[in-house]
């Protein structure tokens, strides 16, 4: 499917500007001409135009323009669900919108009222939101138009919310999880900075007026410590500047592909990603192909939400596969990247004519496995780190004590 760039007017002659996907350009007029808007032109976008190469300054002021803009994800939870519940009571879509301003954040209220200004002008719900990519993803709008295709809004809506919720309650267990983990890994940290910036420079004078050879391991602690204290600027400016770049190349296919590639190589943390992918994947394409999404455009909204270019680019290829006219089973499994559980479950599916439900399953499946594993992985966490961080710890102060047990051999 292709994304094309369109110039129309409405009803109130206003000239408007957007995107859309599409087959063909004459599908996309034909979905414009159906909004009461009277097309002016429309282009199809090339590689280059949809995804064009950023300089790192471009990407800097990009990422502080989209960090203002964002959303919080629990912010469009609730709206999402209080939106359901009251479309569902057959509220008024512009009433429902209007309502729920009220009490929200600045910035995300001030998008409620543009979606809300745009409705009133003609746009879809859907259509509405795709404008505001800082609070809502891809599948978002896609199930939602699903929804708006099929006249079931309210139900597609309720689907929507419980998919969301799950989401948010799994991304809270990680990082309660992970909060030990920072908490003493930043502690230990701070602790050893003090080591090198006091209590090395106090050593080395005491063992300078000794007049003696150190060993190895005290040398190598001795210039570090005089790298951290002549050199405290320049590191932080180092690490700054580290993390820009890192944020950067994450921007460049090939760097994004290999490293989420290797990411999924670590131990534990691994497995749990893997699973969560799996997980996503899986829940994704249920809750569109049960929302009436075709499988193109559910498989093409799936590699976006899985968060993983590494599975994205394998799932570009599934795209493919199926463009052919191939099964979604035998699409997966020459991936090389689902499990037997996902395969088996969506050929069972594809006999039964339960796709969807069947996905759904297999969802559920990996979603206990992921919170069992971060349910435990404190306890998994808690020796590892003692003995990791003490191995450290105990490593610094045996490199810096090691000369006291060799004082004999000094003092003659």
């Amino acid at each position: 499917m292709a994304k094309f760039s369109y110039k129309v007017r409405d009803r109130e002659d206003r000239v408007l500007l957007g995107t859309m996907d599409g087959v063909t350009a004459d599908e996309v007029l034909e979905r414009l001409t159906q909004k009461d808007f009277l097309p002016i032109m429309v282009k199809e976008l090339s590689a280059d135009e949809i995804r064009p190469s950023k300089s790192i300054s471009e990407f800097f002021r990009e990422s502080v323009k989209n960090s203002r803009n964002k959303v919080p994800y629990r912010n469009v939870v609730f709206f999402t669900r209080q939106l359901s519940t009251m479309v569902g009571q057959g509220v008024p879509l512009s009433k429902a919108l209007d309502q729920l301003t009220k009490g929200e954040k600045p910035v995300f209220k001030k998008i409620i009222q543009q979606i809300a200004d745009d409705i009133a002008t003609g746009f879809t719900l859907s259509d509405a939101i795709a404008r505001h990519p800082g609070a809502f993803s891809p599948m978002y709008v896609a199930v939602v138009n699903s929804g708006e295709v099929a006249g079931a809004l309210d139900k597609v809506l309720d689907g929507l919310a419980d998919y969301m919720e799950s989401v948010e309650i799994m991304r809270g267990k990680i990082k309660t999880a992970m909060r030990y983990p920072i908490f003493i890994g930043g502690f230990v940290g701070v602790m050893m900075l003090g080591i090198m910036w006091k209590l090395v420079p106090t050593f080395e004078s005491i063992y300078g007026s000794m007049n003696a050879v150190l060993p190895p391991p005290t040398r190598m602690l001795i210039l570090i410590s005089h790298v951290v204290r002549q050199n405290t600027v320049l590191c932080f400016v180092s690490a700054v500047l580290l993390f820009i770049l890192f944020k950067y190349l994450m921007t460049r296919d090939e760097f994004k592909v290999a490293f989420q590639k290797n990411v999924l190589r670590v131990p534990v943390f691994g497995g749990i990603l893997q699973k969560n992918i799996w997980a996503t994947y899986c829940r994704t394409m249920s809750l569109l192909m049960g929302a009436g999404t075709p499988i193109l455009k559910a498989t093409e909204i799936a590699g976006a939400t899985v968060n993983n270019r590494y599975f994205g680019k394998s799932l570009e290829g599934i795209f493919a596969s199926l463009r052919k006219g191939d099964l979604l089973s035998e699409s997966l499994e020459a991936s090389g990247l689902f499990p037997v559980l996902v395969i088996q479950l969506v050929a069972t599916g594809e006999s039964s004519g339960r796709v969807d439900e069947l996905l759904a399953k297999a969802a559920e499946f990996y979603e206990r496995e992921v919170r069992s594993v971060v349910d435990s992985l404190s306890s998994i966490i808690e020796p590892v780190l003692i003995v990791s961080l003490g191995s450290i710890v105990g490593g610094i102060l045996f490199s810096l004590y090691l000369p006291i047990f060799m004082i004999g051999k000094y003092i003659q």
